[in-house]
């Protein structure tokens, strides 16, 4: 009989559900989902099959992570239409990714300590409170405690992994060692005996998050009820990236309806109707939009989802090695949280092969994906004017500045220095 490790604090505990909830949902997508896995190349999940835990893909070139962009509740809403961006769009060229929303390694880490920051795994090292412990194969299984982290970048691995369990014999000495992890297709918990996981985590030092005692419990406690509440059939009304959340200027929203008959649809832009029309049936309509928040229902259900239009306007201006940037959200419900530079590349190769050399290298950046982020925090004064000085590092290739409204965290379309 083996005995389950308890957590020793309520930040501890709070952590632990904070993973399992990106491990234990299940769900079964209507529509065959791309995503891509290291062995099989561009695949994808079937329609009607179910699958437990959150769907992996680095979603960088849409900002689309789960847990970050968009919350739990609208990726269900996302799950439950046929004609969302999760069937009906993908992330082509990035061998990370596939399915336009995701969640990667160290989003899945940073959910379960609650760090809200998009700290890269090569700057893993760099968050406030993160601290190594032990180098790789110099630390016993003994050691190893509850929310300790795995982490390697180089030698031919570049992850992060969360120990969520350790079960002992009844004498007390570690039987198997749970470790929680998004890798493809989807967040998984494994199980290891302590040869299979020093086999597995060799190349893994130790790391422990000083502040574990600040995280909180979730907001969505049980996950696994949650997502196996089976909606009662199509919704009557939906959009593409799901209820509440955010769309840039230059995305269309493709708005659905799955009643037969005439369908009434009306738009409110704040609180006043900007529009309303009919849809025949079963159908769908493209709309642009400019900035605001908007609220799409239909008539005869009352039934309504909800988005944001956003899109910052933000200028740069650069003296020898410093950059002054000037950031306005254009929305009196956004704040800015932070901004980062984005390195100039290596970054497929890397991240596909853990090589990082001369002839390995693949050299690559566009306006919608780098690689590898260090993340500038911003005073107050900052985040109130709008306007901040940075050194600007020697490898940074491109910036973006982080903004937050109700519907999650966004961004604009990354800038090049």
């Amino acid at each position: 009989m083996l005995i389950s490790t308890q957590p020793d604090s309520k930040g501890k505990a709070a952590a632990l559900e904070r993973a399992r909830q990106l491990t234990e949902f299940r769900w079964t997508p209507v529509r065959d989902v791309p995503v891509y896995a290291k062995a099989a190349g561009k695949t994808v999940l079937p329609a009607g099959e179910e699958k437990q835990g959150m769907l992996y893909s680095s979603t960088e070139p849409t900002d689309k992570f789960i847990t970050e962009n968009i919350s739990f509740e609208t990726f269900r809403t996302i799950i439950a239409n046929p004609d969302s961006a999760l069937y009906t769009k993908d992330i082509g060229g990035h061998n990370n990714s596939w399915a336009y929303f995701g969640i990667v390694c160290n989003g899945l880490v940073r959910y379960a300590l609650n760090i809200r920051r998009r700290y890269s795994t090569k700057r893993w090292p760099t968050i406030p409170g993160m601290r190594k412990v032990a180098d790789e194969e110099k630390y016993a299984v003994e050691e190893i405690r509850l929310c300790d982290v795995l982490y390697a970048f180089g030698k031919g691995r570049n992850h992060v992994a969360f120990v969520t369990d350790i079960l002992r014999d009844e004498n007390g000495m570690v039987q198997q060692v749970e470790v929680s992890e998004a890798i493809r297709p989807v967040c998984v918990r494994r199980q290891f005996a302590p040869e299979a996981f020093y086999e597995e985590y060799k190349l893994f030092a130790l790391w422990r998050y000083d502040f574990i005692d600040t995280v909180p419990r979730p907001v969505l406690q049980d996950a696994k009820t949650f997502f196996t509440d089976r909606l009662s059939g199509l919704p009557a009304i939906a959009v593409d990236y799901g209820d509440k959340t955010n769309y840039r200027t230059h995305e269309d929203v493709v708005i659905s309806t799955f009643c037969e008959g005439e369908n009434e649809i009306e738009i409110c832009c704040e609180g006043k109707q900007i529009e309303k029309f009919l849809i025949s049936g079963v159908g769908k309509v493209q709309r642009s939009f400019p900035r605001g928040y908007y609220t799409v229902r239909h008539v005869k259900t009352d039934e309504t989802v909800c988005f944001c239009v956003t899109e910052p306007e933000i200028s740069h201006s650069v003296q020898k090695d410093e950059i002054t940037i000037k950031a306005d959200a254009c929305d009196s419900e956004s704040r800015i949280l932070y901004m980062e530079f984005r390195e100039k590349g290596k970054a497929e190769e890397i991240q596909e092969t853990g090589k990082d050399d001369e002839n390995s290298a693949v050299f690559f950046y566009s306006d919608q994906c780098a690689s590898l982020a260090k993340v500038e925090e911003l005073t107050e004064e900052e985040k109130e004017s709008g306007v901040f000085t940075r050194k600007i590092p020697e490898d940074a290739a491109n910036f973006k500045v982080y903004f937050e409204n109700k519907y999650g965290i966004w961004t604009h379309t990354m800038i090049k220095i």
